[in-house]
């Protein structure tokens, strides 16, 4: 008897003139219009936590058999019946059209002719959880010798209750992704996405197939929703209620927006899996962004939601995404002698935003403004950012702090009269795999404080409006770049400044930079944006030098012989002064001083 699961070749053998002739016949048997057969549930998804359920073949596609539950159809009148019907049609074209052509070519094939040698994928419509729209189960991918309880097809199952539901073509497309990553990644691969990733790509399947473009009643503005209500949800961390899936699909879109769609087809088909898909996929495209850098300008995005500076980095082009996101930070006010303590259990990957607007009246002696960030050591790999809001201009500055021992500390210098807020995005970005439906928590303290600064800071994290920052483009401080088509090769700050290697000798004297092969070549644009400065310190004295170039490959230092005072009162910005090495300060002449800029 040959088995309703499975197509079979038929051996035909003839007889003919005493000779036998063996045609391999290409025919196969498929499943039969208006069959019952029997299938296994799975009872976490059903509406009566049952194992298995008959159901009939009602439709046959191009590329699917649509069942439909017999008890489910039993109840049905037959004017209901002739209406679900032309739903079912409906379905199948829809599948047949957009959403198999659209998500194979987005994201790859699926398993096929797969287990049961059948081209056509089962669609199941069978009763399930109200919560619940559908599921894919790879147990249906093995065998029943190894799986008693698999189906051996490529199947999906539906919630029959929502074929009428505007969000059953998105439901079908989500777990149609889920079919595709299966063979993508564990059979073809031999590896296992992180959770969070696969319901990435399948929350972002709907607008691949086009049912997010009409905004009212779709999947993407229900998820939307739900991330405005809670933003601050673990990125990683999978539990499978509903507020899992906002915060995948809401950065799906921004990885698609900033880094082209087939993004997703480049960590679908690579062997890496979670966080290391994603960096590797932007190696592949010609990025050069780490995933932190990603999650911090993704965490900008939300907040901020503009899209007008910066490169476009921190903010949406979707009109639905740049028309409702703007999260709200908590918020506090910054008044005279203000002392603020913030206390935090943070989970990884999740944006803790604060808000500190300046309430300072005229009054106040205090002008300035100083935070402090202690995260814990264990288990901790704290990202500070800060965003500040100037008074007197549109563009904000951002930035990240410096940390030491996952410690660190901003200092804003007149703060009163210049800032209307500063805001503090923390994540704690520790764990990178392994991610599980309960991640453990890591303790931070944030402080804020008013003050009056003596001296200036020595290390400003304000930088003056306009100057470029390393992460705006792909950078990081201490990287060596060079502009195409140009050798000069220079290091860059943190504060928008860099300086040149006057030649190679000099070059030399920095290895624990990583030499030539550390260089990275970059546009002539980004080179310029970085401000190119000439001053000077010796790392263990506080004397600050001035550059002379008196030749392509030869200069000399002027020790600039005046107060700090007065250097910051000439213009001078302390930001600008890079520290060299005793073998650079020693290999130039020392010409004249200066004592004034």
């Amino acid at each position: 008897m040959i088995s309703f699961l499975k197509k079979r070749k038929l051996i035909i053998t003839l007889l003919i003139s005493g000779g036998i002739f063996i045609i391999l016949s290409s025919f196969a048997f498929a499943d039969d219009l208006g069959k019952t057969y029997r299938f296994f549930l799975d009872s976490t998804y059903d509406f009566q936590a049952r194992t298995e359920v008959l159901a009939t073949l009602k439709k046959i596609s191009n590329n699917a058999y649509f069942y439909i539950e017999d008890e489910y159809w039993l109840k049905l009148t037959y004017e209901q019946k002739s209406d679900y019907l032309e739903q079912v049609d409906k379905l199948a074209k829809e599948f047949d059209n957009t959403i198999y052509p659209s998500l194979t070519y987005v994201f790859g094939q699926e398993w096929k002719p797969g287990i049961d040698n059948d081209e056509k994928i089962i669609i199941l419509l069978t009763q399930l959880k109200t919560s619940a729209g559908g599921y894919f189960n790879e147990k249906d991918e093995r065998s029943q010798s190894a799986e008693p309880t698999s189906n051996a097809r490529e199947m999906i199952y539906l919630n029959a209750t929502q074929l009428s539901s505007s969000l059953i073509y998105s439901l079908l497309a989500h777990e149609m992704q889920h079919l595709i990553s299966w063979n993508q990644k564990e059979k073809m691969r031999g590896v296992e996405d992180d959770i969070w990733l696969n319901e990435l790509r399948s929350e972002y399947a709907p607008t691949v197939c086009g049912y997010d473009s009409a905004y009212v009643g779709s999947n993407l503005e229900k998820r939307i929703d739900d991330f405005l209500a809670r933003p601050f949800d673990s990125l990683t961390e999978w539990k499978g209620d509903r507020y899992d899936y906002p915060s995948v699909n809401v950065f799906g879109h921004y990885l698609a927006e900033q880094f082209g769609e087939d993004i997703l087809k480049y960590i679908t088909q690579t062997s890496d899996v979670g966080i290391k898909s994603v960096e590797s996929a932007l190696i592949s495209k010609g990025y050069n962004f780490t995933f932190s850098q990603v999650f911090n300008n993704w965490a900008i995005a939300n907040f901020l939601n503009d899209n007008s500076f910066y490169l476009g980095q921190y903010g949406y082009k979707n009109p639905y995404l740049k028309g409702t996101i703007n999260i709200s930070p908590i918020t506090y006010s910054i008044v005279s002698a203000s002392v603020i303590n913030i206390a935090q259990q943070a989970k990884g990957w999740s944006p803790y935003m604060y808000r500190f607007f300046n309430k300072q009246g005229a009054e106040t002696i205090a002008k300035d403004l100083e935070i402090e960030f202690e995260g814990a050591v264990s288990g901790g790999n704290f990202s500070v950012l800060y965003i500040i809001d100037y008074i007197s201009q549109i563009q904000p500055g951002i930035g990240t702090m410096n940390m030491l021992n996952q410690k660190g500390t901003i200092k804003i210098p007149d703060f009163k009269n210049t800032i209307d807020s500063v805001t503090i995005l923390i994540s704690n970005q520790f764990k990178r795999t392994n991610f599980t439906n309960n991640d453990p928590t890591t303790n931070f303290i944030l402080s804020v404080a008013t003050t009056v600064f003596i001296e200036p800071p020595n290390n400003p994290s304000t930088p003056p409006a306009g100057m470029a920052k390393p992460e705006d483009y792909g950078l990081k401080e201490g990287d060596l770049i060079r502009a195409e088509g140009d050798f000069d090769i220079f290091i860059i700050s943190q504060y928008g400044y860099k300086r040149l290697f006057l030649n190679p000798v000099i070059f030399n004297m920095y290895g624990h930079l990583g030499g030539w092969s550390s260089v990275k070549t970059v546009r002539p644009q980004v080179r310029d944006a970085f401000i190119t400065s000439n001053y000077y310190r010796y790392i263990d004295s506080p004397k600050v030098y001035q550059l002379e170039i008196t030749g392509g490959d030869t200069g000399k230092l002027h020790w600039l012989n005046m107060s700090g005072e007065n250097f910051l009162s000439q213009g001078g910005k302390p930001e600008s002064v890079f520290i060299i090495n005793k073998s650079e300060l020693n290999w130039y002449p020392k010409a004249a001083d200066k004592t004034s800029l």
